[in-house]
């Protein structure tokens, strides 16, 4: 587990997806590529690396060794690229042997580390016999290209499995990858928000894009409560899907609602929301009486976001106070603190634990518009 999600303090739980047969449809194309049709797709920006990806870690002596192996013919292991809808494609596993060839057939550095080839050592690629650079760029790459016509679902599931590198993306980092567009170029702008951040407690957004998921969560969670089946991955992954190209008929006033919402948190809760303490700013306790991680709870922002989201109209200052202790009062409740810490992907943990928000802010006579299926099932 990576320290953002520690810090996160919560697990959604682990439930498989359930594929129905229409989702499992899973297109690939294998051929062969030349180095030199490699690095002029490069070049021309038909093939690139996704927006958050892995860092170039690689250092020249690895680099060489790849290329020694394809001077000396050793098979190399296949790229795996992936058809973007605008008829791209992207690496999805093989970055740094991608960016290693481009960087030496631009003659960025000379080979170091050979265990065969000992007479190219220190060489660039301008600097090879003629005969081994014509010999290089003929060389062809196995590539399997997983088509822009599979599934999502799928496409998701197999960006997971070869996303095993030494730094692997997390969710939201593969659905920046998978679902560019419109909503996902507004979630980047959003995480910027100045109420959200007073809330968050950082400046700037974290790192891994762990603040873009949980502005992600709040509109599919607020959009499909109440017809939500875990897990909640599948949730966030068809949601994206859903409004990646959504116009700005529909974006307009889906950050009218997050700006409105986050406005009223930072003004009633401030540094106090999303965070398992109490009134006086000191951790709750679990059941052992050990305290409670301090930093911002995922599935406590569901909940409190949620709740002032359908807030009436804006909380009287005279409240603020009552709000604070309704809160803190309800937090203390063993349900809620469990609904808000394990399988938080739940859909009875998600309903009780909104439903422990809006009725605190309803106990201080705060007019809240809860969908009917809170009081329904929670």
């Amino acid at each position: 587990m990576t320290d953002d999600e520690n810090d996160l303090d919560e697990s959604d739980g682990d439930e498989p997806i359930d594929f129905p047969p229409v989702e499992r449809k899973i297109n690939t194309q294998p051929y062969d590529l030349s180095v030199q049709t490699l690095l002029e797709q490069w070049n021309d920006k038909l093939l690139g690396i996704p927006e958050i990806q892995r860092e170039y870690v690689w250092d020249n002596g690895r680099a060489s060794r790849l290329i020694e192996s394809l001077l000396l013919n050793i098979p190399v292991p296949p790229l795996y690229f992936s058809e973007t809808h605008d008829a791209r494609f992207e690496v999805i596993d093989g970055h740094q042997r991608v960016r290693s060839i481009a960087r030496y057939l631009s003659n960025e550095f000379g080979l170091s580390g050979l265990r065969v080839l000992g007479d190219q050592k220190g060489k660039r690629f301008h600097q090879l016999p003629e005969r081994e650079q014509r010999f290089l760029k003929t060389r062809s790459l196995r590539v399997v290209i997983i088509t822009h016509d599979s599934h999502p679902t799928m496409k998701f599931e197999v960006f997971e499995r070869l996303n095993t590198g030494g730094i692997s993306l997390n969710a939201q980092e593969l659905r920046n990858s998978l679902y560019r567009g419109s909503f996902n170029r507004d979630l980047k702008v959003l995480v910027k928000a100045e109420a959200f951040r007073t809330c968050i407690g950082t400046k700037t957004p974290r790192q891994r894009m762990v603040d873009e998921e949980l502005i992600l969560r709040f509109f599919a969670m607020r959009d499909s409560l109440e017809g939500y089946r875990p897990p909640l991955k599948r949730l966030l992954n068809e949601y994206m899907g859903k409004h990646r190209d959504a116009d700005d008929g529909w974006l307009e006033p889906q950050r009218a609602i997050f700006t409105r919402t986050m406005t009223e948190l930072a003004r009633v809760l401030g540094r106090q929301a999303f965070r398992l303490i109490d009134t006086a700013g000191n951790s709750l306790r679990d059941e052992n009486g050990k305290p409670l991680p301090r930093g911002v709870n995922r599935a406590l922002f569901d909940a409190q976001s949620l709740a002032f989201s359908w807030v009436r109209e804006p909380v009287p200052d005279a409240k603020r106070a009552e709000i604070v202790q309704r809160v803190s009062q309800a937090l203390n409740n063993e349900e809620t603190l469990d609904a808000v810490r394990r399988a938080t992907g739940d859909r009875k943990r998600i309903l009780d634990r909104v439903k422990a928000m809006v009725s605190a802010l309803e106990a201080a006579q705060i007019e809240v518009d809860a969908p009917a299926t809170l009081n329904a099932e929670a």
